[in-house]
């Protein structure tokens, strides 16, 4: 790997060292996280910044850098993912991700097979047909959407005369659109499955994969935690088995998880997510 790339929307460092200009916690988080990769790359000298003001690559110190033909891990917030791996394909730089590859990982579903079964729809729909989804799933089903916005077991409420829909965010309960605010967004629902759990909580993995090869595998913690020699060589058995399917990107992020179905356990992919936007955790490591 050539570079690791950020975008800074100063020019400069100070995005991900100030970190006290930010009010808002996840993207005070973000940054947080993101600057240890930010020292470690230029550490390497391997640190490639994405000046948004002028639309130029830089280095730690603010000296232009060419990237035509140079190999670039993109690192970014999910809103600044389309500009950036744009600028770097007219540059000249080659990107492990692609904005399309992007658009095939957000449709994940339609290229890769996993055990459970969605329906793809809109979230108005949903609302509208709520005696549909009761009579599939019952009082409580998954819901997520399609692109990065909201994931959450939703119930199916009585209130009053009719019935409403209604998730657990956080330690609030929401209903109807104040879980999604647009009724026109594509949205996935599946059986509300039952996660295995052990003293770190949820079995799940996080996996960055880089040309079909896996990059690194983190339980889904920040918590320093071994991972089991079976769950290695399952996910290993499932990176191979998508590395033969043409369509798919070679490039992206992948969670697997353990779930509960009639007493049997079974290990399965959650979901995928663009590699150049998602978030890590504690041995997700990605600069080498």
């Amino acid at each position: 790997m050539d570079y690791y790339c950020f975008p800074t929307k100063t020019g400069d460092v100070s995005v991900f060292f100030d970190l006290e200009q930010y009010s808002d916690f996840n993207e005070r988080f973000f940054y947080e996280i993101a600057r240890e990769d930010v020292m470690l790359a230029n550490e390497k000298g391997k640190l490639l910044l994405f000046n948004l003001r002028n639309q130029t690559f830089i280095d730690y110190n603010g000296n232009f850098i060419d990237i035509k033909g140079k190999e670039i891990f993109p690192r970014c917030k999910i809103q600044e993912s389309e500009q950036l791996l744009n600028a770097i394909e007219s540059n000249g730089g080659k990107s492990i991700v692609k904005q399309r590859d992007t658009k095939t990982v957000e449709n994940w579903f339609e290229y890769i097979e996993v055990q459970r079964k969605f329906l793809r729809t809109t979230f108005g729909e949903v609302q509208k047909n709520l005696h549909f989804y009761e009579e599939k799933y019952g009082n409580k089903f998954f819901l997520k959407t399609v692109k990065k916005q909201f994931s959450s077991i939703c119930h199916i409420m009585q209130i009053g005369k009719s019935k409403g829909l209604f998730a657990l965010v956080g330690h609030s309960l929401f209903g109807g659109n104040m879980l999604i605010s647009d009724n026109s967004t594509p949205v996935l629902v599946t059986d509300a499955l039952s996660i295995i759990k052990d003293n770190y909580g949820k079995r799940e993995w996080r996996v960055f994969v880089v040309k079909n090869k896996i990059w690194c595998i983190s339980r889904a913690s920040d918590d320093l935690v071994d991972i089991e020699s079976y769950v290695v060589e399952n996910i290993k058995r499932k990176v191979n088995q998508i590395s033969k399917n043409p369509f798919f990107p070679s490039s992206y992020c992948v969670d697997f998880f353990e779930y509960e179905d009639n007493g049997k356990i079974i290990f399965d992919i959650s979901e995928f997510n663009p590699i150049e936007s998602s978030g890590v955790y504690r041995n997700n490591d990605l600069v080498f």
